[in-house]
């Protein structure tokens, strides 16, 4: 009976033991699940008031402006005429910074192939113009998210240099005697910036 009781205490012994080790390996090998939440950035810009994801035409919230002086009426484009538009840029809905390129290059109703962006500007925090290249059609810059409002003037001129025109004087004046018009295709196009 001995031998019944110690052998019955032994693979009591040998079960716990067994329980204790596994228990004491489970602390190693356990896992846990869970869920890992993580916000989205949102890409939502607004270019003079509209989504640039909802709608790519914006002609309509364009206004060029051309101040005039004594030398010419205002809203007209003559040449050596220096106008603008203003570009007003809304990334408060988004948190990462981004590039812009604004490019302008001629319509194919364009008749004055001298009109072309020549510089701009950030009223209110820059408000010198920072001209262009001569041969450059497209102004890049950054910008980081979360700001209500960043607003680019875009410098529009019609060349009138004699080395660096398209068309002479003559041909000027022909497209002013014909009510001639000058059109020009602007993009504006956004990047998200990464390292």
């Amino acid at each position: 009976m001995k031998k019944k009781v110690l052998l019955i205490l032994s693979c009591l012994w040998f079960i716990i033991s067994f329980l204790v080790i596994r228990a004491t390996y489970a602390k190693y090998l356990s896992s846990l699940g869970t869920n890992a939440n993580i916000g989205i950035a949102s890409w939502k810009i607004l270019l003079n008031n509209q989504d640039i994801i909802e709608n790519s035409n914006f002609s309509s919230n364009v206004n060029l402006v051309f101040p005039g002086n004594e030398y010419y009426l205002a809203n007209y484009i003559v040449p050596d005429a220096l106008g603008y538009f203003d570009l007003v840029i809304d990334s408060s809905e988004i948190v990462l910074p981004f590039r812009f390129t604004i490019t302008a290059s001629a319509n194919s109703n364009n008749d004055i192939a001298d009109a072309k962006i020549v510089g701009y500007s950030y009223p209110g925090q820059i408000d010198y113009i920072t001209y262009l290249a001569s041969n450059a059609t497209s102004i890049q810059g950054s910008a980081n998210g979360s700001v209500n409002s960043t607003t680019i003037r875009v410098y529009v001129s019609w060349n009138d240099d004699a080395s660096t025109q398209l068309l002479n004087d003559i041909q000027d004046t022909a497209i002013a005697l014909s009510s001639g018009e000058a059109v020009l295709d602007v993009t504006v196009s956004f990047e998200q910036l990464s390292s």
